[in-house]
């Protein structure tokens, strides 16, 4: 007996050894039609062991036992199972599953199968943004999906970029809501591109309208990663030199006086000489820059907890001037459990400490680049020695009690160049950037945080509740010291301003969504309650001055005179209360219908008008799903749908407008007050408007889903017309007379229509041999026009945005056109007697008067569009994206027409009337150039189509590095935004804007900068 035991435990000795000797590691690439896909289950059948293909597809499973069989499975693909059989490396490769397209896209709180979808909606995915250098999230949107824009808002270090989808619908604030797993959010700039799981973009009104009053600009849906499988560990990192690439010219020294002669311009009674200088301050006031990023981060599940952990840091020099930088470091950590089969809890937060330092700038009389832009070319960048010095500078260079001024110096010591002729409030720009005229430090602490319980309460029916809370707290610094360049441009005492606030938000939601089918008919219902409240309270409001004998430090307060507001007597609230709703029912997945409704309650609107409702409808056909449709047919998949829905929009009133404001008369103003028979004097500072409604965004839309040659071909094609009605203008000065004495508060301004096509197309396919490709296009059309305008006179409009060289304003808003199109006079050439402009309101050189200005261009493109490319064979890839808009305008503000003897673009020069009997000029004759700059002849083309990058990366093999333990690692260089192709003859086609009403005003815009960078991405 005991000798036949011992046989048998010998013999399951013997088995178990031999399965532990015989067990293996197994290794691959999961694959689709465009390439390694990540994110792929693969897990040992009858087990829960398994892990997860990392960002370029690949796995590698520990202990695999000879027998096994591994299985294979992704959202909307099908299901691969494969034995082992020994075989130490499977590759596999999935297909879409075409029958059930499973594909989950995230939308207002839930998600939906995409076959299902309704709206329009695109999706970026992580697989579609790892190669991404951007430091920015809003960067990561450009050129990727059709009917959105993005475009610098300037090319300083960490300045973010304004989003626009389906064109500028608002006269203030058109940036879309911002939703950070499930949480609104003020701002996406503490998110690091890597932590980004997937994007939805919500286009139309019936996406959008689950969000109700805040939906109108459209709504972006970020998804951060969370955690599956065994631990694992990634680290990214890029190194990169940032340089300005511009084709524009401005004029050489030889050039500027030719031209300075010829207009007959002198300075100080003297005529313009060349003194040996010439300086090129495009060359000297842009630089090299570095810049440097790390990613790390860890991730995993345990039972039935999921982890991810990461930290991020960035840091980026600016391209002008030494002071200029960009710093951010971010902590996030989300987890979620399933205690039980009912219960499911969650947390996602996220940190951010951002510091910046910035320079002048989108100024077009102070700022640095343009007073690069015209600061004449005989000024020296720096002097030789002391006695260089203009005796003008020398003579003046004291303050009221006599103290020496100093010259404006570099870190060297040496003395910067002072202007050799331009005046006024021109000065050197390379000192302006970094001798301390005007430094500015910015400083930004982030937290945000959400939690969430989701309870399984019966079958098809669950119910969440979140609660998230955001704290952004600001302080901005900017200190001046003494300097004198001319009397408009000077400080005789050290200064400077801190200003402090934060931004307090939570949000409270509670949503139930039940899922039933009945025989073939399907249904979603959610039903939801939010409330929710920010509070933005001033903290510090403090500026002082010291002078030159007292001054210690800008640390030292002590003598600096002061005047400090501390007691939070400032403070903004924003209130609101909703109730939501939406069904969405389908038969067979092929008839589709969704509708929605929000009711919203907010406390920035008047008591009347404090409530509004926006409905919502979509419906769908998925013509394949037929009997007639043919399994065998080109187009596998085709699914039209249409939809019509209402958004609104407060994010442009700060409250009270409804609220007449009476102040005390004299109160802050050289602390006078005026008292009549024991009373205090006062005056309507504000003008209240009960009358004010939301602003409501309403859109019609049709579109097209199509998916054929067994899916390695995707199209969308999508048809909308928006509306924005009772557009909300928060500057009551525009309709209020000057005799009133006060200014009216916001008022509902009129109507915008935003029209046009929106295509999507994807094709991409995969080699035996190791050559794959994709190829994803996209193109947009819009067509913006004012269609009604309130509070002006028929035929007249709303002034926009000023200029120095045009005193009514440079852009305007009038029905019939372009919403805040240029405005000036159109031109018919130039005289040959006299090489004066020929206007085409008077048809000769007279001037014209002021009602004769019209429409000279329109800062909206007609045409948007994106591509990606990416090639891959076997250990290389390579990922082209380019970017670009047609048809919009470009207005340069950046000239000065009260200084006369400042540079001017190159063609200003070459291209100027030259004598009587010149025909071919296209410019006026120096001298009659100042006429030039209220006139089309200072708008350009502004279409550009740029390379945004050019991505080559090696993966090393799995035998260089499986006796690391390294799961994965990839080597690229990247050449971002280094090749643009344009006719406009500024710094950068790519411009930005600083306000809602100048879009497109290039008053001296620092210029979007390329990188060359060398990264890094490591996985083990």
């Amino acid at each position: 007996m005991n000798k036949n035991i011992s046989k048998y435990f010998l013999l399951v000795f013997t088995l178990l050894f031999s399965l532990v000797i015989n067990a293996q590691d197994v290794k691959g690439v999961v694959t689709d039609v465009s390439g390694g896909l990540p994110g792929v289950n693969v897990i040992v059948k009858g087990t829960v062991k398994g892990v997860e293909t990392d960002f370029d597809g690949k796995y590698l499973l520990k202990n695999v036992k000879p027998n096994d069989i591994l299985v294979f499975s992704f959202l909307g693909f099908k299901t691969v199972e494969v034995a082992v059989n020994g075989k130490k490396a499977i590759n596999v490769q999935l297909e879409e599953d075409s029958g059930l397209l499973d594909e989950v896209v995230v939308v207002g709180y839930g998600t939906q199968k995409k076959s299902l979808v309704t709206g329009a909606i695109s999706s970026i995915s992580s697989k579609d943004i790892k190669s991404v250098s951007n430091q920015r999230v809003e960067q990561v949107l450009q050129g990727r999906t059709s009917g959105v824009t993005v475009s610098s808002s300037s090319g300083a270090p960490g300045s973010g970029a304004k989003i626009r989808i389906r064109g500028t619908g608002s006269s203030g604030n058109a940036e879309p809501l911002f939703i950070v797993d499930g949480m609104k959010v003020s701002s996406i700039d503490n998110i690091a591109p890597g932590d980004i799981e997937n994007m939805e973009i919500l286009k139309d009104a019936a996406s959008a309208a689950i969000y109700g009053t805040e939906g109108a600009n459209g709504v972006v849906i970020i998804t951060t990663k969370k955690g599956s499988g065994d631990m694992k560990f990634n680290f990214n990192t890029q190194f990169g030199i940032q340089t300005v690439r511009t084709n524009m010219e401005l004029m050489n020294a030889a050039q500027f006086v030719t031209y300075m002669n010829e207009a007959g311009y002198q300075s100080e009674g003297r005529d313009i000489t060349n003194n040996g200088v010439d300086t090129n301050w495009i060359d000297e006031v842009f630089d090299t820059a570095f810049m440097q990023r790390y990613d790390f981060n860890l991730s995993g599940s345990v039972n039935n907890t999921s982890y991810y952990f990461s930290v991020g840091h960035t840091n980026q020099d600016g391209t002008v001037g030494d002071n200029s930088s960009f710093d951010r470091t971010s902590f996030r950590f989300n987890i979620s459990s399933k205690i039980t089969d009912w219960l499911e809890v969650g947390i996602n937060s996220n940190t951010a400490i951002i510091r910046r330092k910035g320079i002048v700038e989108d100024s077009d009389t102070r700022g640095v680049v343009q007073n690069a832009l015209i600061l004449d070319p005989l000024t020296a960048l720096i002097y030789g020695d002391e006695s260089e010095v203009p005796s003008r500078i020398t003579d003046a260079s004291f303050d009221a009690d006599g103290n020496i001024i100093d010259y404006l110096r570099d870190s060297d010591g040496n003395i910067y160049g002072y202007p050799a002729y331009s005046d006024g409030e021109v000065i050197n720009p390379v000192a302006y950037a970094n001798a301390g005229i005007n430094d500015t430090k910015f400083e930004n602490d982030q937290f945000l945080t959400s939690a969430y319980l989701k309870f399984n309460i019966l079958e098809g029916l669950t119910f969440t509740s979140r609660f998230g809370y955001e704290l952004n707290q600001f302080y901005n610094k900017t200190t001046q010291i003494p300097y004198y360049v001319t009397s408009i441009a000077g400080n005789s005492s050290y200064a400077f301003n801190d200003y402090k606030f934060k931004s307090t938000k939570w949000l409270w939601e509670n949503f139930a969504v039940y899922n039933k089918s009945i025989g073939n008919h399907n249904f979603k219902l959610l039903g939801g309650y939010s409330a929710e409240q920010t509070r933005v309270p001033v903290l510090l409001n403090r500026n002082g001055t010291s002078s030159i004998n007292d001054f210690i430090s800008f640390d030292s307060l002590g003598e600096f005179e002061t005047q400090e507001y501390q007691d939070n007597a400032t403070e903004g609230r924003d209130n609101l209360v909703s109730m939501y709703g939406r069904l969405s029912y389908d038969y067979k997945e092929k008839y589709l219908f969704e509708g929605s409704i929000r009711r919203d309650v907010s406390s920035v609107f008047p008591t009347d008008n404090k409530a509004g409702v926006f409905p919502a409808f979509s419906a769908g056909y998925v013509v394949s799903r037929e009997d007639f449709w043919s399994d065998d047919s080109v187009v596998g998949f085709l699914k039209l749908r249409g939809s019509w829905g209402q958004n609104g929009s407060k994010a442009n009133l700060p409250g009270n407008s409804d609220i007449t404001a009476i102040t005390n008369i004299g109160e802050g103003y050289l602390n006078q007050t005026i008292i009549y028979e024991g009373n205090i004097g006062a005056q309507v500072s504000g003008f209240g408007n009960d009358n004010l409604v939301w602003e409501t965004s309403e859109q019609t839309g049709f579109g097209l889903d199509l998916k054929a040659f067994n899916n390695k071909l995707s199209f969308s094609a999508d048809y909308y017309k928006k509306t924005t009605k009772d557009l909300i203008v928060t500057d009551g000065s525009l309709i209020t007379p000057g005799s009133a004495g006060f200014n009216s508060e916001a008022f509902n301004g009129g109507t915008i229509v935003n029209q046009g096509f929106e295509f999507e197309l994807g094709y991409g396919n995969s080699f035996e041999n190791g050559f794959s490709y994709s190829v994803n296009l996209n193109l947009s059309t819009l067509d913006n026009e004012v269609t009604e305008i309130a509070f002006v006179p028929e035929g007249t409009s709303l002034e926009g945005a000023g200029a120095p060289q045009n005193d009514d304003g440079i852009t305007r808003f009038s029905e019939g056109l372009p919403a805040w199109y240029f405005y000036g006079y159109e031109t018919d050439g130039i005289d040959a007697a006299t090489g004066q402009i020929i206007y085409t309101a008077t048809g000769t050189t007279d001037t014209p008067t002021n009602d004769q200005k019209t429409m000279i261009g329109s800062p909206h493109a007609d045409i948007m569009y994106g591509g990606n490319i990416k090639l891959g064979y076997k250990a290389f890839d390579l990922n082209v994206q380019f970017q670009g808009v047609s048809g919009n305008d470009i207005v340069s503000t950046y000239h000065q027409p009260s200084r006369v003897l400042t540079n001017k673009p190159v063609h200003f020069f070459t291209d100027r009337w030259t004598g009587v009997g010149d025909t071919d000029s296209t410019m006026p004759g120096a001298g009659n150039e100042l006429a030039a700059y209220q006139t089309d002849l200072v708008v350009e083309d502004g279409s550009y189509m740029r390379i945004k990058q050019i991505q080559l990366g090696y993966t090393l093999p799995q035998s260089a590095i499986e006796d690391l333990h390294i799961d994965n690692l990839r080597f690229y260089v990247s050449f971002d935004d280094y090749f643009t192709f344009t006719k406009y003859k500024g710094l950068d086609p790519e411009i930005g804007n600083n306000g809602f009403n100048d879009i497109g005003v290039d008053r001296g815009f620092y210029p979007t900068p390329s990188r060359a960078l060398f990264g890094l991405s490591l996985n083990f």
